[in-house]
C-alpha cells in the first residue's frame, strides 16, 4: 500500500432511501459500534474498485436485505476521517434487520425527532427543511447578533463595585447568560443591595456604540438566509440604540421588522413580542425559528409555537431542548436549511 493510499480517507456510501409516498428509511446503529444507538442513513464502506452507487446497493442487500433502484449521488461530507457520499434511492421492499437494532420509514419532517450520527444530521436537517422550509428568522440581540457581553459584563461588575458588591466578570457572564434578572437578584440577595436600584442603573448604562461588533459569522449568515428567501426579525428588550448599531454596521436593511424596549412587551421568555411580530407580518409559526444564545430565547420561541435554535459557543447548555443547535454563527445557514442538497 502506498503512502497516499494509507492517508486517504475511508470512503462510505449512505442511502437516502425513499418509498413512493416520500417516507425516508433511517436505521439505528446497534450496540458496540461507533455512534452506537444513534440513527443514520444506512450504507457502508466502499470496497476497492467499487463506485459509490455499487457500494450502496451491496451494503443495503448485505445489511438489510433491501434491493433499491434509481440510485443517484447528491451530496458528500467528511466527518472523523471518513468521506461520506449520500445517494438517493427508491425501494418497495421491507428492510430485514441483521446489524441495526431498529429501522423505520419516516416522513422527512419527522426526522429531527431522532438523534442522528454527526455526518447524517445535516442531511436529516436538509430533508426536513425541504419538507417544511424555514422562511422567517427571529433573532435575539445581545450575544446572538451582537457581541455585547464583554461591554455588558464590565458594566455590570463596575456598577456592582460602585454599590459595594464584588463580582468578577466570569461570574457576571454566567449569571447574565441565564438572564439579567437572575444576575441582579443573585448579586442583590448575596450582597444586600437594592435589586431595583441595581437593575435601574444597569438598564440606564450608556453602552458605547462604537465598541460593539457583530458576533463572528452573523453578517454572512444573515445574507445567506436572505438569499434563500428568508425574512429577519429582531426581538430585544434593548432600546432603539440596537437599531442604530445595526444600521451603523450595515445590518439593519436585512430586517423586515423588530420589537425593542419602547414597544412595551414583557421580557422573554414571555412570547408576546414574538406573537406580535408573527401577527403583524403574517408569518406562519411553523415556518419560523427563534435564534438565541440563552434558554429564555428558546422558551419564548417554544411558547410562540415556532422552532428554536440555540447559539451555544461555549456549550453552556448541553442539555437544552431545542430544534437546532450550533456552536458558532457560521454554521447557522447549514443548520437551518441553506444546504447544498439538490435531490428531489
Amino acid at each position: 500500500m502506498t503512502a497516499n493510499e494509507m492517508n486517504a480517507p475511508v470512503e462510505v456510501s449512505a442511502g437516502i432511501v425513499r418509498r413512493a409516498d416520500g417516507r425516508v428509511l433511517v436505521c439505528r446503529r446497534g450496540p458496540g459500534r461507533r455512534n452506537a444507538h444513534l440513527w443514520e442513513f444506512p450504507g457502508g464502506k466502499r470496497e476497492p474498485g467499487e463506485d459509490a452507487a455499487a457500494c450502496l446497493r451491496r451494503e443495503l442487500l448485505e445489511e438489510l436485505r433491501l434491493p433499491v433502484r434509481e440510485v443517484r449521488a447528491v451530496h458528500t461530507a467528511a466527518e472523523g476521517g471518513i468521506r461520506f457520499t449520500f445517494l438517493t434511492a427508491e425501494t418497495d421492499a421491507e428492510p430485514v434487520l441483521t446489524e441495526h437494532e431498529a429501522a423505520a420509514f419516516l416522513p422527512p419532517e419527522e426526522l429531527l425527532r431522532l438523534p442522528f450520527c454527526p455526518a447524517d444530521r445535516p442531511v436529516a436537517h436538509a430533508l426536513c427543511e425541504r419538507a417544511r422550509p424555514l422562511r422567517a428568522f427571529f433573532w435575539d440581540y445581545d450575544g446572538t447578533l451582537l457581541d455585547t457581553y464583554p461591554v455588558l459584563t464590565r458594566a455590570f461588575t463596575g456598577i456592582c463595585a460602585e454599590l459595594g458588591a464584588a463580582v468578577d466578570e466570569a461570574e457576571a457572564l454566567t449569571l447574565m447568560k441565564d438572564s439579567l434578572l437572575t444576575a441582579v437578584e443573585t448579586v442583590s440577595r448575596r450582597s444586600g443591595l437594592d435589586a431595583a436600584e441595581l437593575m435601574r442603573r444597569i438598564v440606564a448604562f450608556p453602552v458605547p456604540e462604537e465598541a460593539l461588533r457583530p458576533v463572528a459569522g452573523i453578517p454572512e449568515a444573515l445574507r445567506r438566509l436572505s438569499e434563500h428567501g428568508g425574512r429577519h426579525f429582531l426581538v430585544t428588550h434593548n432600546d432603539r440604540q440596537a437599531l442604530r448599531v445595526l444600521d451603523r454596521l450595515g445590518l439593519l436593511p436585512c430586517f423586515s421588522g423588530w420589537v425593542t424596549r419602547e414597544d412595551g412587551f414583557p421580557r422573554k421568555p414571555a412570547p408576546d413580542s414574538l406573537l406580535h411580530l408573527l401577527r403583524k407580518h403574517q408569518v406562519n409559526p411553523a415556518e419560523a425559528v427563534m435564534i438565541g444564545d440563552r434558554l429564555l430565547d428558546i422558551g419564548a420561541g417554544e411558547a410562540a409555537g415556532m422552532r428554536t435554535c440555540l447559539l451555544d459557543e461555549e456549550n453552556r447548555f448541553p442539555d437544552a431542548r431545542c430544534d437546532y443547535r450550533v456552536s458558532g454563527a457560521a454554521g447557522l445557514p447549514e443548520e437551518l436549511g441553506c444546504f447544498p442538497f439538490t435531490a428531489e
